[in-house]
């Protein structure tokens, strides 16, 4: 398709010239710029261009058609093969335009301004920073900042392709990165590009793929021998977790006053005197069982707490960030080491609390896959878990056996053929 280019003409530009230029674009030096054509006797193009008032051959650079309307200089594209027909075509529809024998056509409007790589990922970092939580934008730094302009070697975000997701999956792999870990920052790249216009980058084969694992849940015996070797201290912690399924942020900063006591709610509210808000914006509240409402109640009075102190706050009443430590202790001191992990800093779980199969989020997993298999709808632990997405619950349906699963596998033809 042709192109068009317009530049601002001399003020005595005519508002209409019959006069139509055919020029070469050509390379002088490190420049690329535009140069009259010079035609032969018999009237051919031999890739003649007249520079500073020389004729000069030059083989390379494409051709164009040059003409002023309404004071505006334009350019079009054209071929060496239809390039004097091209400017004889516009000379004769200039020359009718003037005379009024055909309306003049409508401008083209001027293409958009696009955006420089550099400025589109600072004005979203920018947005980014203020709209979500500190960790994302971290997370979206590195994402953005560091990898994808390591990877993108286009100037303008706007002229972003499928082969550039490609190349930046790549170089994510060759950082080290695993697959689902890529899938996730593929996602923050394409909505990058989706701000500036261009969709649909990717094709359904793109996508890294992965394992899609079943959530580790904590089994009944692996809890009871938790809590038989908890403090009293650690046991409300662990008892919490579990009843709540809060995230490691959310216990942190969960006061006393966030208990209902009159109700057995427990509220997931903003506190701005932390700095914290719940994830997704969203404020919810969360049923407990009457028995761990009433273990709580003992602990508000055990410690004398005001309404507004943390629950779980460290010795100087801030908020704690070991608790995963907590768990790991417990575990150990359980005796439920697997003795066999190590962690990626190289302490063995073999010789102190580091076993990889006991962690804080893991009572979250527990907390929902007992919910399903229970019969809560998935629509309802949805809301309590304080998911956006319902993809981010059904997760949880992977590790669910109904009530009377094992008694219809016992009772069936296979458990006597196996026997």
């Amino acid at each position: 398709m042709p192109t068009r280019k317009t530049t601002s003409p001399p003020q005595n530009a005519p508002q209409y010239a019959d006069r139509v230029n055919l020029l070469k674009k050509i390379k002088i030096g490190k420049e690329w710029r535009f140069a009259p054509v010079v035609l032969e006797a018999n009237g051919r193009l031999k890739d003649k261009v007249r520079v500073n008032g020389q004729v000069e051959v030059h083989a390379e650079g494409s051709y164009f058609i040059e003409w002023w309307v309404s004071c505006r200089r334009l350019r079009e594209a054209t071929t060496s093969e239809d390039a004097i027909e091209c400017a004889r075509r516009k000379w004769v529809e200039l020359r009718a335009i003037r005379a009024g024998l055909i309306a003049s056509p409508e401008p083209e409007p001027a293409a958009p301004a696009k955006t420089p790589i550099g400025e589109a990922i600072d004005a979203y970092l920018r947005y980014v920073k203020m709209q979500r939580k500190k960790r994302t934008w971290l997370t979206y730094r590195y994402t953005l900042d560091v990898l994808l302009r390591a990877s993108y070697k286009r100037k303008y975000v706007e002229d972003a392709t499928r082969d550039d997701v490609l190349d930046f999956m790549t170089h994510c792999y060759e950082q080290g990165l695993g697959a689902r870990t890529v899938y996730d920052k593929v996602v923050t790249v394409l909505q990058l590009f989706k701000r500036h216009g261009r969709m649909k980058l990717m094709d359904k084969g793109d996508w890294p793929s992965y394992v899609d694992t079943i959530r580790p849940i904590y089994e009944p015996e692996e809890l009871t021998a938790m809590f038989k070797a908890a403090t009293k201290d650690e046991a409300d912690v662990l008892k919490f977790i579990l009843g709540s399924g809060f995230r490691d942020q959310e216990i942190r900063y969960v006061e006393y006053l966030d208990l209902d006591f009159r109700h057995d709610l427990v509220r997931v509210t903003a506190k701005p005197e932390w700095d914290f808000t719940p994830k997704n914006w969203e404020e919810r509240a969360v049923p407990l069982p009457h028995a761990l409402m009433e273990r709580l109640r003992q602990r508000k009075e055990r410690g004398k707490a005001r309404p507004h102190d943390l629950i779980f706050g460290n010795t100087k009443g801030h908020p704690d960030s070991e608790m995963d430590m907590v768990v790991k202790r417990v575990a150990e001191r359980a005796r439920l080491n697997c003795g066999r992990c190590t962690t990626e800093h190289g302490n063995k779980c073999a010789e102190g609390p580091y076993c990889q199969n006991f962690f804080l989020h893991k009572f979250r997993h527990t907390y929902a896959t007992n919910h399903l298999r229970d019969g809560v709808d998935i629509r309802t632990v949805q809301q309590w878990l304080g998911h956006r997405d319902i993809k981010s619950t059904m997760v949880y349906l992977k590790g669910i056996r109904s009530k009377d699963a094992a008694q219809k596998v016992n009772s069936g033809e296979l458990a006597t053929l196996v026997a």
